[in-house]
């Protein structure tokens, strides 16, 4: 079940199908009905409000109807859920439109709202994921140079221009953005530990790439495919890093 708390709002001009459908959210913990309403202009004022993770909407409502509702939702830019609750599926080509998250025909059953949520958790994650991409992606910025020890003194270099790297022994290589390639005397695990970055994933026991060059993942050859100066690399990637790849949903795997 999810752990974070999900906040929902009803709309529907039926106080009835509003009781019906707020009983049947108990049967799932994580869900809390925050503010419900049958007037669908004070309910869009308290969808700005509160700002929900998922609205329940009735299309068919006197004064304004639903997919206005969702309009003002969409060009208000609140990044709520919209589930549009409808008798009538003549509806459903019109609210495509605006892109809901689904659609309950009434009258719908508790197995109809079980698929709902879990589609909403399905976007939900895949949501999160981005968003730990976007943030470790932009931290680039933030990353300042780095002294590394070599053999013949000391070598000085920006955190991202590293495209990838490899344990040699108890030394490391290093691949630098500009096809050079330098010899650290730390071990892979050790300049790890010191570079200190997200943006570093382990591919193989033997190899850290640097997500911003990575171009894709083929893992029926068990391949990754890094990017950089106009070249192509291909690493081995272990099963276990292909499984991480594919938990984060995000990667570009084949």
């Amino acid at each position: 079940m999810y752990s974070v708390e999900i906040s929902a709002i009803i709309i529907d001009d039926d106080i009835e199908a509003i009781n019906l459908l707020e009983m049947f959210l108990r049967n799932f913990p994580a869900i809390k009905v925050v503010a419900r309403s049958s007037d669908p202009v004070a309910g869009l004022e308290l969808i700005k409000e509160i700002i929900p993770d998922l609205v329940f909407l009735d299309i068919d409502m006197p004064d304004m109807s639903g997919l206005q509702v969702a309009k003002s939702i969409k060009n208000e830019n609140i990044k709520a859920e919209i589930v549009f609750t409808t008798a009538y599926q003549d509806y459903a080509y019109k609210a495509l439109k605006i892109e809901p998250l689904d659609f309950l025909t009434k009258p719908f059953c508790i197995g109809d709202l079980e698929i709902v949520v879990k589609k909403y958790m399905v976007r939900a994650e895949k949501k999160m994921q981005e968003q730990k991409l976007d943030k470790f992606i932009h931290s680039q910025s933030n990353q300042s140079k780095i002294s590394l020890p070599t053999s013949s003194g000391i070598l000085v270099v920006d955190i991202k221009d590293i495209v990838y790297i490899k344990a040699d022994s108890f030394k490391s290589i290093l691949y630098l953005q500009d096809k050079s390639v330098e010899t650290v005397n730390k071990s892979l695990s050790k300049l790890v530990e010191l570079l200190n970055s997200s943006v570093f994933f382990q591919i193989n026991r033997s190899v850290y790439v640097n997500l911003n060059y990575l171009q894709r993942v083929d893992k029926k050859k068990k391949m990754s495919y890094i990017l950089y100066n106009h070249t192509v690399c291909e690493e081995y990637i272990s099963r276990s890093g292909i499984v991480s790849f594919e938990k984060l949903n995000i990667f570009p795997v084949i």
